[in-house]
């Protein structure tokens, strides 16, 4: 048997009826399994579905069956009973599933008597094409029960589905594992074959599962379980290697200018599993992104929707980072990336997060990174991490600073409102390495360190203190210098050799807890180490364009900052308008999981035809709630209920939720439009009405005037600090006639009641109008109110306790942007018959 066969053979499972385990007999044998963790078995669900409805639901209990060698060498069968804890998707009831199992066909099995179980290692990124693969599984294929294994290559993909080329699988390999022969890794669950080629199910679905309220605990657990075990096996003496050590020799983890072995990997995932999941994608995304910023010295947002869901996949993302240099190629900093992105996680937790985590665990997460920063080859990328850990209760090695050299908040820690700073050098300044300016080793540094110090393990290290404002960076820097870089951005020459590796350190539980941040967010100095980088906000942008053939063309992006702008999904061909709530919910839904980290809550700008101003966009859920039931009805009786998902709230009771112009944001801005702008933005904005009408009048049946231009008069002679308000829809009649002469006389700002309603309510909705106006005081004022106004609207007995009237919508369409989107949306003509 091969290597790989060797290393396999004791994580590979079979699964069957409950009984003798290694019976031949095919009925009783229902497919392969492989374990992942202690005790945890991953495999198809529609190979524990062949025990039925009750082996699903963990009622009836299974056989697994296994090898393990001893001391001399010799292999002796293993068994224990599993129950099927995961299995995704349940069969619904007694129902039989679909053939074949719907994706993602992925099943988790307790193993008892497994907990000592040596187990493979799951690959925590897509693999590259043609990737070499080994394919393992239990058969019985030649009449003689044993391991099969067969080689091939990834051929594709298809939809939701790996598709192999090569040894294609057979009966029995079902829920095997399809390894990453370079790396490996386990990138794929055995699912069966088409007439010319295997389908795998990819192992990164399993990640997908964690968004699950049913199975996402239970998968978090077991991928916990997964890292804790392979760094525990880096220090434990074994008859023969450990998963780590075998892949140190593969070809993917052969020294190639990247300092990112396998055994780093291992310790790092070891201490990132012990800490607090990320609460979403995005914040995991923009540390991400920070740090790519930080080490390229540019900031450039992947054009890939990245949604990743745990930290260690947040590293996996920089793996093989470069700079950027012209004519492609560049120097290898995936290493520099992935210790910044470690320190930076530690940061964010011990702010914001510390209750919790045990505070040991997290102190030997940050003594581990010092230790790296500490024997760095690059004497700016240490500095940069000390800086990072600084501040952090005293962990981490780094006692006794006091806050010297840190930058709180947005200039380069994990700050609040969605402000995430990047950290760069001046070229030629502070962080420079010897003759490009910075200081060689042994020479003094500001604040009394000395370059090229190592220090003790857990012991005080010093870092240059913020240096005050005469010391400013030497002539030629900037911002946008990348970290690493000395004269004209060229590369600094590698220092000394890291220093080696620090243990896994896993101690019990901390009886005093993790102390919290003292420090308060401050402007970053001159001259500090730590540069800030912009803004790195994210919100997400809909647009539906005009109706063509009845349907409107969509799509959803990502807004980076207020500049880039990275794709989520859209249809050029369109839906109805009543189709788009459907349709745009799971889009959006993916968009703000990207949005949304820290304390940002990304906002929703929606570009519409006038037509659809009405459609109610803050009324839309990411998850339909209970039918029939509105905004707090039903919640008093839910005993059982006891899990809050935020995402089943209306989303503009949550979020910003407004309304933009599509066509006029294809246009360059008007005067008129950019002076009303100006206007709202100072303020103090003055309640009108958007007939011109006086407010008591409301919208009386058969109400506006004629002419060209009925309204144009009354709105351009308003002051720039107007807000019109309208009460009643604006998608058709005198409110659509209105609207247009608003945006042509440059109104960016507008109110209006989008519901049917009694005209006699009019008044009352002008009052709260010009009530909540008044109280928002200029433009970037009104997101909270509005929000506030919206929670009470939605409960029918708050709102008639204060007299509050209507569904309220916003135009809140500012010319100062860039015109995101402004591309043609329209689908191609209709085919002529026949062609």
């Amino acid at each position: 048997m091969s290597a790989f066969g060797e290393m396999v053979r004791p994580s590979l499972a079979r699964i069957g009826a409950p009984g003798d385990g290694y019976a031949t007999d095919r009925d009783a044998y229902w497919g392969s399994g492989f374990f992942i963790a202690p005790g945890w078995l991953l495999t198809c669900a529609h190979v524990v579905g062949k025990g039925g409805a009750a082996v699903c639901r963990g009622e009836s209990a299974l056989s697994v069956s296994w090898q393990e060698r001893t001391a001399a060498g010799v292999w002796e069968p293993r068994s224990g009973t599993g129950t099927a804890v995961v299995v995704a998707p349940r069969p619904a009831g007694a129902q039989p599933p679909r053939d074949p199992w719907p994706f993602p066909d992925l099943a988790l099995v307790r193993v008892t008597g497994a907990d000592a179980v040596r187990c493979l290692w799951l690959g925590d990124r897509e693999a590259g094409p043609r990737s070499p693969l080994g394919l393992y599984g239990w058969s019985v294929q030649t009449g003689e029960l044993g391991i099969r294994h067969g080689t091939g290559e990834l051929a594709g993909s298809d939809a939701r589905a790996l598709l192999l080329a090569g040894s294609l699988p057979i009966g029995g390999l079902s829920g095997g594992p399809v390894l990453d022969l370079r790396h490996g890794s386990v990138i794929g669950v055995i699912k069966g074959r088409r007439r010319e080629e295997g389908v795998a199910v990819p192992v990164t679905a399993l990640y997908e599962l964690l968004d699950s309220r049913e199975a996402g605990r239970t998968v978090r657990e077991v991928l916990r379980a997964h890292d804790l075990h392979h760094a525990r096996l880096l220090d434990l003496p074994s008859p023969y290697p450990d998963w780590t050590a075998f892949q140190a020799a593969l070809p993917g983890h052969l020294p190639s200018g990247s300092g990112i072995t396998a055994g780093l990997r291992t310790r790092l995932y070891g201490h990132l599993a012990q800490l607090p999941p990320p609460a979403g994608a995005g914040e995991v995304v923009h540390l991400v992104e920070d740090v790519k910023a930080q080490v390229r010295g540019e900031r450039l947002p992947s054009l890939v929707l990245r949604n990743v869901r745990t930290w260690r996949e947040g590293a996996a993302l920089l793996y093989g980072l470069r700079m950027l240099e012209p004519g492609g190629g560049g120097t290898p900093v995936d290493l520099d990336a992935v210790l910044l992105y470690a320190a930076r996680v530690a940061r964010r937790i011990a702010r914001t997060r510390a209750g919790e985590v045990d505070a040991g665990r997290l102190r030997a997460f940050t003594e581990w990174i010092a230790g790296q920063a500490a024997g760095h080859r690059h004497w700016a990328v240490g500095e940069a991490i000390r800086a990072l850990l600084d501040g952090m209760g005293g962990m981490g090695g780094m006692d006794g600073m006091d806050g010297a050299g840190s930058v709180e908040g947005g200039g380069g820690a994990e700050g609040g409102e969605g402000l995430s700073g990047g950290l760069t050098a001046p070229a030629g300044g502070p962080f420079a390495e010897g003759p490009a300016g910075g200081p060689p080793p042994g020479a003094p540094v500001p604040g009394g360190a000395v370059a090229g110090a190592v220090p003790a393990q857990g012991g005080a290290v010093d870092v240059p203190a913020p240096a005050g404002p005469g010391d400013a960076p030497s002539p030629g820097g900037h911002a946008g210098t990348p970290l690493l870089a000395g004269p004209a951005g060229a590369p600094l020459p590698p220092g000394p050799a890291p220093a080696p590796l620090a243990p896994l350190s896993i101690p019990a539980p901390a009886s005093v807890p993790l102390p919290a941040p003292t420090s308060t967010r401050a402007p970053a100095e001159t001259g500090s180490p730590l540069t800030p980088t912009p803004d790195t906000r994210t919100d997400v942008l809909v647009k539906v364009g005009p109706a063509t053939y009845g349907r409107h063309p969509w799509s959803v992006q990502l807004v980076y900052g207020g500049r880039d702008v990275t794709p989520v999904d859209g249809d050029d061909l369109g839906v109805r308008a009543e189709e788009l709530a459907r349709v745009l919910r799971e889009p959006l839904a993916r968009a703000l999981s990207q949005g949304d980290h820290g304390e940002h809550l990304a906002a929703i700008e929606v570009f519409l035809p006038r037509k659809l101003f009405d459609l109610p966009v803050d009324e839309w859920q990411l998850l339909p709630g209970p039918a029939g039931a509105g905004a707090g009805e039903g919640d008093e009786d839910d005993e059982d209920d006891d899990f809050v998902d935020e995402r089943a709230l209306p989303l503009g009771m949550r979020r910003t939720v407004v309304v933009r112009e599509v066509r006029r944001n294809g246009l360059p801005p008007s005067p008129e439009w950019r002076r009303r702008w100006k206007g709202v933005r100072r303020g103090p904005l003055a309640h009108q009405t958007l007939h011109g009408r006086p407010a008591a009048e409301g919208h009386p049946p058969g109400a506006g005037a004629g002419g060209k231009y009925p309204y144009y008069g009354a709105l351009s002679a308003m002051s720039d600090a107007s807000v019109p308000v309208y009460c009643g829809p604006v998608g058709s009649g005198e409110g659509y006639a209105a609207m247009r002469d608003a945006l042509r006389s440059g109104h960016s700002v507008v109110l209006w009641r989008r519901d049917q309603h009694d005209h006699g309510e009019c008044g009352d909705f002008h009052r709260q109008a010009a009530a909540l106006l008044g109280l928002a005081g200029h433009a970037d004022g009104l997101h909270g109110p509005i929000r506030d106004l919206r929670i009470r609207l939605a409960d029918p007995d708050t709102a008639r306790a204060h007299g509050l009237r209507g569904k309220i919508a916003v135009l809140f369409d500012p010319p100062d942007r860039s015109p995101y989107g402004t591309e043609s949306m329209r689908p191609p003509p209709l085919a002529a018959p026949g062609g």
